[in-house]
């Protein structure tokens, strides 16, 4: 009796096992499942988002969805497919929860600095002219005092015209000092064309040691800066900063694979926390 109890024992236990080995397969196939749908929703929200427009192409692309729409049953791709052709730029405007018209709200004009840059960005946003605030009254407000008030200008310059913003975002980067408030800059000047980039970049590095770091960095990845051995040679066996960092970056935009015995000679002397930065930009060498 012991013997076949036992028996019995083990082969539940056996049983239990493989259902818990199906388990994950199971969630696993649900997951892959259900990250495809949602994969498949979103590519569809992209593609609609892409008809900013009526045009024959945008109503040939609805067209097809409304088609996809009669012919689903699973009422999720129903869901779905409704919610892609609220963005039909040629389809009634419909609250989805209701049948009655979006009423368009208005914004208010600004009167203050503030809200006229929010206003001239929501505009640019929207593709709506004419804007609150000129490119004119933008170069202005790049002076204010506001950090905030000028970094927003600046960047509303920058997406209006960016042969001004480009000058005007080299000469605040080298006067500030903050850090957090170098990178929003820097974060400017990595967002301009490539062609103006270098329109009123320093030709030499000045500034605070974060605003010489953030020049080295953007010219590390923007060839038509221009750089020289000169000016990262003595940086190279400086104390470990994000300054010397960035020099390290830039190493491949400078030197070659010719220089690479020279280079290798100034590793042994580094902290560790120079070191990988430049064993990375040994290998980078050409």
């Amino acid at each position: 009796m012991f013997k076949t109890l036992f028996t019995l024992s083990l082969a539940s236990l056996t049983a239990f096992q493989a259902m818990a080995a199906e388990v994950p397969a199971t969630n696993k196939a649900k997951a892959a499942e259900n990250q495809q749908r949602v994969e498949a929703d979103q590519a569809l929200m992209n593609q609609a988002l892409k008809f900013s427009q009526p045009s024959a192409e945008a109503k040939a692309w609805f067209d097809s969805v409304r088609q996809k729409r009669a012919q689903a049953t699973d009422p999720e791709v129903q869901a779905a497919l409704d919610q892609v052709l609220l963005l039909d730029p040629a389809g009634e405007k419909v609250s989805p929860l209701g049948k009655e018209a979006v009423k368009p709200f208005i914004a208010p004009i600004g009167q203050t600095p503030e809200t006229k840059l929010a206003q001239t960005e929501r505009q640019l946003d929207l593709q709506e002219s004419p804007l609150a605030l000129s490119a004119a009254e933008l170069k202005a407000l790049t002076d204010s005092a506001d950090f905030p008030v000028a970094q927003r200008a600046s960047r509303l310059l920058r997406r209006v015209a960016p042969e001004t913003a480009a000058p005007i975002l080299w000469a605040r980067l080298v006067k500030l000092t903050q850090r957090s408030q170098i990178l929003e800059v820097e974060d400017e000047l990595l967002r301009l064309p490539l062609k103006l980039v270098s329109s009123g970049a320093p030709t030499t590095l000045t500034g605070s040691m974060p605003a010489k770091a953030a020049v080295l960095r953007v010219a590390s990845v923007r060839p038509s800066l221009k750089i020289t051995k000169e000016t990262l040679e003595p940086w190279l066996k400086g104390a470990p900063n994000e300054f010397t960092e960035a020099a390290w970056d830039a190493v491949p935009r400078v030197y070659t694979a010719a220089d690479k015995a020279t280079l290798q000679a100034l590793v042994p002397g580094l902290s560790e926390r120079l070191k990988p930065r430049a064993q990375a930009a040994l290998a980078a060498l050409k």
